[in-house]
């Protein structure tokens, strides 16, 4: 019996050492680092919308270029090469009101056709004529776009045979003759008799404060056909 009993008591001081007995301390946990998850996902965000801002301006763009009709968009530019860049003389600018041609004097030595730059940026639209070798007389004209580059072509409106322009006070560039108005900035016509015939622009260089054309360019050119729709 004492045997018994005994062994109960071991039994339950064996129970009581379990379970009230001190336990070892806890190993400590190293903190996770924080997951770049977040992170990421806002860079994937920012790159999406950086790439939906470029489609949309590009596709604007497209929409842009695809309203000029194909018979008028074969003509524009057609005496410059593809990678020329219109010289920029002045600040951007904003038109907003009417300025008429001024008359200037371009020096020809034969070889090129030269006037000063400040006439251009002063009077913002100028005209001047260049004599050919056959004797023929072309109107010329120069102006300050909106971007302050430089625009030199031809001043001749084929429909109606105008060679006077005026920068109106809407922003854009009418013909003095009929009236047609195109954007000072592309040269795409808008709205008149001529405006599927766009005006020839020329390659000009600027340096040491004078404009440039090579006389070449101006004895190379040549009447666009009137192969499109006059009037509207």
């Amino acid at each position: 019996m004492a045997n018994k009993k005994g062994a109960a008591t071991q039994k339950s001081q064996s129970v009581v050492n379990k379970s009230g007995g001190s336990k070892p301390a806890a190993a400590k946990v190293a903190p996770k680092r924080k997951s770049n998850k977040t992170a990421l996902i806002i860079a994937a965000v920012g790159v999406v919308a950086v790439i939906g801002i470029l489609f949309a301006a590009n596709q604007g763009a497209k929409k842009a270029a695809a309203t000029i009709p194909a018979d008028e968009a074969k003509y524009i530019g057609r005496y410059l090469p593809k990678d020329y860049q219109e010289p920029k003389v002045a600040e951007p600018t904003t038109y907003n009101q009417t300025i008429t041609m001024t008359p200037v004097t371009a020096t020809d030595d034969g070889k090129a056709v030269s006037l000063n730059t400040a006439d251009v940026t002063n009077g913002k639209i100028v005209s001047f004529e260049v004599k050919r070798a056959d004797g023929q007389s072309v109107p010329m004209v120069a102006y300050v776009k909106p971007s302050g580059k430089l625009f030199v072509g031809v001043s001749y409106c084929v429909p109606c045979q105008g060679t006077g322009q005026r920068i109106d006070a809407d922003g854009t560039l009418t013909c003095e003759t009929c009236g047609t108005k195109r954007t000072l900035e592309t040269g795409v016509g808008l709205s008149g008799a001529c405006k599927l015939y766009p005006l020839d622009e020329l390659t000009a260089s600027v340096a040491g404060g004078k404009i440039t054309v090579q006389k070449s360019a101006i004895e190379g050119w040549q009447l666009q056909p009137k192969d499109r729709q006059v009037g509207g």
